[in-house]
């Protein structure tokens, strides 16, 4: 008999462990089914049009189940599309305190919960949880902070997060920004130096060579002022028009105007209208009058512009005394039409303005808002 109870016992543990562990199933079954009937009863708002009351039971369900993550960051998204922000911080928040989030899934709740501070307002809120993923080394939040920056205008926090994490930075655009960031600030102090920081960066950019070059111009040190501009000129031709008569004075002044048309000439085949233009000017004042309109005329025709064709009219008007008027008259009606037109536009988002915005005020990026091309431009 008590061979055969040595024998039962295996059974017996056996059985127990089987039992316990259908035991264990049927509760985990028992909870997946609680769970899916919360959800039905909130998806069942929903669709019943009682979309308060749904969404309310679905945010109180994220206290006991908040491992559904990828759910309730849509769920969080609709809302602020919907511009209650109220509610979608609320949910990054309690998927932030949740202990089952991996790293990559928290930090990405960070980057959504600051954005909700940042259109609710709650800007030092938004900075506090970007700076956090920035020291963490996620690059994902540089776009975020530095539209942060720019908007409060805290250019010395931007420099200084760049000068602390610089090997996060890799996109043109963020150079871009601490570049005009340098600038700002260089501009406000009255400290030129931190212009030629901004040129230091790895990539180029243009503002700082176009104000170190203005400065100088300004403080008639033309020779400052040439060797910054030329620069400028020579990496980027199509910002030209912002400068080039400028320049042009500077030359003249220094009595190196032979310079300048060497300079233009080299220029000719990436310029635009205005760059052509000066190269009839030069040749006009070289006395080779047939010279200038013919290449006029052949520009004009491989590549139609309104502003080239004005400089025509006025070139055909001081030719010809005798249909100066009617030309005069006729370019008129054209600079009128010029008039109407924007001078600048952005290349990211197509904003269009009459005058200069190193940061778009439409897409918020820095140095895309160049002058013009086309029909219609330089």
């Amino acid at each position: 008999m008590i061979e055969l109870l040595f024998l039962l016992l295996p059974v017996a543990a056996g059985y127990g462990w089987i039992m316990g562990k259908n035991s264990a199933k049927n509760q985990a079954h028992q909870f997946n089914r609680q769970i899916t009937s919360e959800y039905s009863k909130g998806l069942k708002f929903l669709l019943d049009r009682e979309e308060d009351q749904g969404l309310e039971h679905l945010i109180n369900l994220l206290e006991v189940a908040a491992d559904s993550v990828e759910h309730y960051s849509t769920l969080a998204t609709m809302f602020r599309r919907r511009g209650e922000l109220d509610r979608a911080i609320k949910i990054h928040e309690l998927l932030l305190k949740h202990p089952s989030l991996n790293e990559q899934q928290a930090a990405a709740s960070r980057l959504e919960l600051a954005e909700d501070y940042v259109m609710a307002g709650l800007l030092d809120s938004a900075e506090e949880h970007l700076v956090w993923l920035v020291k963490m080394d996620h690059s994902e939040a540089l776009d975020p902070i530095i539209t942060l920056y720019s908007q409060t205008r805290e250019w010395q926090k931007g420099i200084n997060m760049f000068e602390a994490h610089s090997e996060l930075f890799s996109k043109e655009q963020h150079f871009k920004a601490i570049a005009n960031f340098y600038c700002e600030l260089a501009l406000s102090d009255n400290n030129p130096s931190l212009m030629r920081k901004a040129i230091s960066l790895n990539h180029k950019a243009i503002r700082p060579l176009y104000e170190l070059g203005l400065s100088a111009y300004t403080k008639e040190d033309y020779v400052k002022a040439i060797y910054y501009w030329r620069e400028l000129i020579c990496q980027f031709t199509f910002f030209a028009p912002l400068f080039v008569d400028k320049l042009a004075h500077c030359y003249k002044h220094l009595n190196l105007i032979h310079q300048f048309h060497q300079l233009i000439s080299e220029l000719l085949d990436k310029g635009g209208v205005l760059i052509k233009i000066q190269h009839c000017q030069a040749l006009l004042e070289q006395g080779n009058t047939e010279q200038a309109f013919e290449f006029l005329t052949d520009s004009l025709k491989r590549q139609p512009t309104i502003r080239g064709f004005s400089f025509l009219l006025q070139l055909m008007g001081a030719q010809d005394k005798n249909t100066k008027e009617v030309l005069d008259q006729i370019d008129k009606l054209v600079t009128s039409y010029i008039a109407t037109k924007p001078d600048f536009q952005c290349q990211h988002c197509g904003f269009t303005s009459y005058t200069i915005y190193w940061n778009c005020p439409s897409c918020k990026h820095w140095e895309t808002t160049v002058p013009s091309k086309g029909l219609d431009g330089f």
